[in-house]
């Protein structure tokens, strides 16, 4: 462990910047920008997203930053845990293997909120948010899995660090100022897993993002922490797992060789669930497509996972659409019944309608292979039905539509973001903003695309 991992982080973050991503990158970056916008402005709809909204918005405060999916604007704070909850409201947003968690909604509302403050570029912008993502997905290698095997939940833990970096980035920290402030974020660190299939996992999301910004400006303007938190005894690393070593050096060295978001890459989801159901998920709509194979039919499903997938997939009679998201069980009946997962699968009535229940009760679990853990992208799954009359069907898959390796199309990009944002923009404000998303690091400010996501 490097004895001031804490500074050389903070001086790589203060100068790193866009001209390291290559062509591709900076493609990549502006449409995961752009898929978690899409998504915060459908999860803006939510329950989870207007009962924040009508707690904080109720504190008042200075009209500072934009709040996705609502008319008007609020204090940068609750405007960076608003739409942090907005954007993981419906599990829909962009997930990072290494991380076992989502990168962007921590850091990319964080970003916005400071952009907004310091009335940044759109350059400034996209890059605080890749190194804010870097600096979150490159912790995980070093922590994980056992941060996360430990019951953590990283959005929130590791995504908190990458948000303080995005936020400090715009805000014009000095080093000193920004291992202050990674200080301060790390003593905000929080979020557990058992709350997953509850309100209480995008608030996680929420938190690291306005747990980022808060670390932020009090730094800027001289609140003191640690300055060598992450390897201090007591600091982030020993805590967060258990004690056990931490190579804070491999770390570093991973740092931008290459930017996550370019290799191995971020998992774009195609489906509004649990990215650790995806694969399974795939399995079941394969079957589903086969013509030998109707709900009716079906007499018993059997689904094979890994033991991470297992623990996460917590739910095995779901009675709601949240816990539908994290249910293994729920997902395959679901998958069965429609042949397609939507936003609209995952609503209370869709999940205890009587042919869902049925088939969730005829789920078994089987555990895959060991070597499973280590594949990647969250698989492989495999899924078996058997039908009446006797004939068995199954399909494997090793890597979920959305992965880097089996990555969607643009137009499916495009297709899910203009379904995300129908219901609460005017086509109007939706080809604005793909018009300015797909030029951000060329705009002067960031006011004219945040006007695009304001309630029409």
């Amino acid at each position: 462990m490097p004895q001031e991992f804490t500074r050389e982080l903070a001086g790589w973050a203060l100068k790193a910047g866009l001209a390291d991503l290559s062509s591709e990158g900076l493609d990549r970056a502006r449409l995961l920008c752009m898929d978690l916008l899409g998504v915060m402005a459908r999860g803006s709809q939510e329950p989870a997203a207007r009962l924040a909204g009508r707690v904080l918005l109720a504190q008042g405060g200075e009209p500072q930053a934009t709040v996705v999916g609502r008319q008007g604007r609020t204090g940068a704070l609750n405007a960076a845990l608003l739409n942090g909850v907005a954007g993981h409201a419906l599990d829909y947003d962009d997930v990072d293997q290494a991380m076992y968690g989502h990168p962007s909604v921590p850091v990319l509302p964080a970003a916005l909120a400071a952009a907004e403050l310091a009335k940044a570029s759109g350059a400034a912008l996209l890059e605080a948010y890749v190194l804010g993502v870097e600096v979150t997905c490159k912790l995980a290698y070093g922590m994980n899995p056992k941060h996360y095997q430990l019951g953590w939940h990283s959005t929130c833990t590791l995504g908190g660090m990458g948000a303080t970096v995005a936020a400090a980035r715009l805000l014009g920290l000095d080093e000193a100022q920004m291992r202050h402030a990674l200080a301060l974020g790390a003593s905000q660190a929080g979020g557990l897993q058992q709350n997953f299939g509850t309100m209480a996992k995008p608030f996680h999301a929420g938190k690291a993002a306005q747990n980022g910004l808060l670390a932020a400006l009090l730094a800027r303007e001289g609140f003191t922490g640690d300055p060598a938190i992450f390897e201090a005894p007591l600091g982030f690393f020993h805590l967060f797992t258990a004690g056990e070593p931490v190579d804070g050096g491999a770390i570093l060295a991973r740092l931008g060789r290459p930017y996550e978001i370019e290799s191995p890459g971020l998992i774009i989801k195609k489906h509004p669930s649990c990215a650790f159901s995806h694969p399974p998920a795939d399995a079941a709509l394969e079957l589903f497509a086969d013509p030998r194979c109707a709900p009716e039919k079906i007499e018993r499903i059997a689904g094979t996972i890994h033991a991470l997938a297992d623990q996460i997939l917590i739910h095995r009679q779901p009675r709601t659409g949240l816990q539908a998201k994290f249910s293994l069980e729920g997902v395959l009946a679901l998958a069965l019944c429609d042949g397609k997962l939507s936003l609209a699968s995952f609503s209370d009535e869709s999940v205890l309608r009587p042919q869902v229940r049925r088939l969730v009760g005829l789920c078994e679990r089987r555990p895959g292979p060991a070597a499973w853990a280590d594949a990647g992208d969250f698989g492989p799954a495999r899924v078996e039905i058997s039908l009446t009359g006797g004939e068995v069907l199954s399909a494997q898959v090793d890597k979920a539509k959305g992965s880097p390796d089996n990555p969607m199309s643009p137009a499916e990009f495009e297709a899910k973001y203009r379904d995300c944002c129908s219901r609460v923009l005017s086509q109007e404000q939706i080809a604005g903003s793909l018009r300015l998303l797909a030029g951000l690091e060329r705009l002067s400010g960031v006011d004219e695309l945040l006007n695009c996501f304001q309630a029409a």
